[in-house]
């Protein structure tokens, strides 16, 4: 038997919770399992235990959140945009009914994105870890001054940046902050994880794109200093500490159908404001 449809939203989102509560009431109303989740919860991978598809309302946001929790469940994500940009949400809430359809009908694949990991360690001492499906970013403190990073590619020494920070970001994050700061445009579903310096001075200024099984330590040399996952976890680091950022052993999992937006019609809409030029 098919396991639940999970729907989710998060805690502070009363508008989220309302259309997310709406969508479960329609589906247990066509006879589905549903199971209502928040992504808040402590216990968040029992209530998703056999679960076939997360339903995420929000935007943006809510979707990296919920990448982040989710991706080592391994169960697809659909986006249900309530935000603004709406890039990495797949369809909108006046859309839902017809995608979910499309979903427990199984037309539908799962387009894998990579996941970075990074590891803090101070003193040989592990004093962080987290994820990020955009991109984990070492960069200066309170301070509005430059500092040094000492970036190494698989243990061995690259350059010393002098810079404002640098984004190690993921194909999925090389449209957002990455993409700010002058680094390249990938597709979603690359494997590939990318370094970019943030404002260097008398450095290195370019890109560098790594394998996907290669790994980036960035060692600061001054403080203040800060390291920020995807814009919504951050800590301070201090001088001598040891980051390292790694592609993740699981990846999320975002749903894709027929009649969902292509993502280079997407960029254009979204990024490059072209409007839709299709045909």
């Amino acid at each position: 038997m098919p396991g639940p449809i999970a729907v989710c939203s998060r805690v502070d989102r009363p508008a989220a919770i309302a259309a997310a509560s709406d969508a479960a009431t329609r589906l247990r109303a066509q006879g589905h399992d549903v199971v209502e989740v928040r992504l808040g919860s402590t216990s968040l991978g029992r209530e998703l235990a056999g679960a076939r598809v997360v339903c995420v309302f929000g935007g943006d946001g809510t979707m990296l959140r919920a990448a982040r929790r989710i991706a080592p469940l391994g169960i697809p994500l659909l986006g249900v945009n309530l935000g603004r940009l709406g890039f990495l949400t797949g369809t909108s809430v006046d859309e839902f009914d017809g995608t979910i359809s499309e979903v427990l009908a199984g037309r539908y694949e799962c387009e894998d994105r990579t996941v970075a990991e990074a590891t803090v360690t101070r003193a040989g001492s592990t004093v962080y870890q987290g994820r990020a499906l955009n991109d984990v970013v070492v960069a200066r403190g309170a301070q509005v001054r430059a500092i040094h990073v000492d970036v190494r590619i698989d243990g061995e020494p690259f350059t010393v940046y002098w810079a404002d920070g640098i984004v190690v970001a993921t194909a999925t994050g090389s449209t957002a902050y990455a993409m700010s700061v002058g680094g390249p445009l990938m597709l979603p579903t690359a494997r590939d994880l990318v370094i970019v310096p943030i404002a260097p001075h008398l450095s290195f200024g370019n890109a560098v794109v790594l394998a996907p099984d290669q790994r980036v330590s960035l060692d600061v040399l001054d403080e203040p200093a800060r390291i920020s996952v995807d814009g919504q976890e951050e800590q301070d680091l201090r001088s001598g500490d040891h980051v390292e950022v790694r592609r993740g052993d699981t990846a999320a999992r975002f749903v894709r159908t027929s009649t969902m937006r292509p993502f280079l019609r997407l960029l254009r809409q979204k990024i490059l404001k072209e409007g839709d030029l299709t045909p």
